[in-house]
């Protein structure tokens, strides 16, 4: 008896889906790399700190809940709204958005390889 998974796992579909979580996530790496080194300073271990978010959470107490969690698509979707929607000079929020594409960035290339939590 097979599991449901396991056929939705090879189909069409889902590899598709794969490929395009796997297109946007080296979109993404691209893009986290080039805002880290344009505007360097914190910018940089904000962006190193946002690709690691995830694998952190395996260190905290109910570690499962948490790490579901943080490997939604929302979260550091609206960290990047959120700093490109306040006004003012791109320095001040280079940081926290820089950080949220990182964040996504890792979670893209989570799922294109087959990692869906």
């Amino acid at each position: 008896m097979t599991r449901e998974t396991d056929s939705a796992a090879t189909s069409p579909a889902s590899w598709a889906a794969r490929f395009a979580w796997g297109a946007l996530g080296l979109l993404l790496l691209a893009w986290t790399v080039f805002e880290a080194a344009k505007h360097t300073g914190l910018t940089i271990p904000f962006a190193v700190f946002g690709l690691l978010v995830p694998f952190l959470t395996r260190l905290a107490p109910g570690s499962t809940a948490v790490q579901h969690t943080l490997l939604r698509v929302w979260i550091p979707l609206v960290v990047m709204v959120i700093c490109s929607a306040i006004p003012g000079p791109a320095d001040n929020t280079a940081t926290p958005f820089t950080f949220g594409m990182a964040w996504l960035t890792h979670i893209a290339l989570r799922r294109a390889l087959g990692n869906r939590i």
